[in-house]
């Protein structure tokens, strides 16, 4: 059963990465629209949880909720697309973005020779991450997908320029690489469980754990930790803005922790349809 189940997903799979390839960048849009009905239609449970966030998060009625949840399975698609053509492409690629708020960063980055990048899943964060590492050594810390795509997706990273560290066991090799002088990337917007390293915080008014991670690395070794994300514009093209790099002390580190999180907020406001509202992101408001 196992092996048939890969199978097909392998199939799948590879059929969008030969159907991104052929694709224009202008034609993407169009194409995720027909996909994402498709998605909509296969996955009612990230159907239900995604008009369940937006409709607690937001304050919306449910019919508002529905009609913002089919554009965010749009979108979903859509920076699939856009990541899977970028293997392809990717000069043409990180060329669609542009940078807002980096002068200061690579002031820090020539000062120090480390910093810590911290994100959440907004616009297309893995452009966005193809883009940092066009201007500086990045190495990104992901957890492996299926064995089916796995391996498409690490090798898309690395044709874009990012090194992938594997999540587990990472922090020994995080640490490496901050110390020898680098860039880390993180994505810090899931839940989180009730492990060590982790806090609850308000997001969007109700309570969801967080990682503490960023902070923590931030403070052990002195990196400045940026917070940034990336929007997708009308046109198509992309926008990465980085706020000014922060030091964390070891005081600090809940106080960083829940700025990064009011932050990735405002940024959500900004385009609430481009972020992951799949993710079952209240785990702890729910609980209680």
């Amino acid at each position: 059963m196992r092996t048939w189940r890969f199978l097909a997903e392998r199939i799948l799979v590879k059929s969008i990465v030969c159907i991104a390839f052929a694709a224009k960048w202008d034609d993407l849009p169009l194409l995720a629209k027909s996909l994402s009905r498709l998605l909509w239609l296969a996955l009612p449970k990230r159907r239900a949880i995604t008009v369940y966030n937006l409709k607690h998060a937001l304050k919306c009625s449910e019919g508002e909720a529905e009609k913002l949840a089919q554009k965010v399975f749009h979108h979903v698609v859509l920076t699939a697309l856009e990541f899977l053509k970028s293997g392809a492409h990717p000069q043409e690629a990180v060329k669609r973005v542009k940078l807002r708020g980096f002068e200061k960063v690579k002031e820090v980055w020539e000062q120090f020779g480390k910093l810590i990048f911290v994100t959440g899943h907004l616009g297309n964060f893995e452009l966005l991450g193809a883009r940092v590492a066009q201007e500086l050594p990045l190495w990104v810390v992901a957890r492996p997908q299926s064995p089916a795509s796995w391996q498409i997706i690490k090798s898309t990273r690395e044709k874009l320029g990012m090194k992938v560290i594997d999540k587990i066991g990472s922090v020994r090799e995080a640490l490496k690489v901050l110390h020898q002088g680098g860039a880390l990337g993180l994505l810090a917007d899931q839940h989180a469980g009730d492990g060590a390293g982790t806090m609850i915080v308000k997001f969007f008014g109700r309570p969801a754990s967080v990682f503490k991670t960023p902070a923590l690395l931030a403070a052990r070794t002195g990196a400045p930790l940026v917070f940034c994300y990336d929007i997708r514009l009308p046109d198509g093209t992309h926008m990465a803005t980085f706020l000014e790099p922060k030091h964390v002390n070891d005081d600090e580190i809940d106080d960083a922790t829940l700025w990064f999180c009011e932050e990735l907020e405002k940024a959500i406001l900004q385009a609430p349809e481009q972020w992951w509202w799949l993710h079952d992101r209240w785990k702890v408001a729910r609980r209680k």
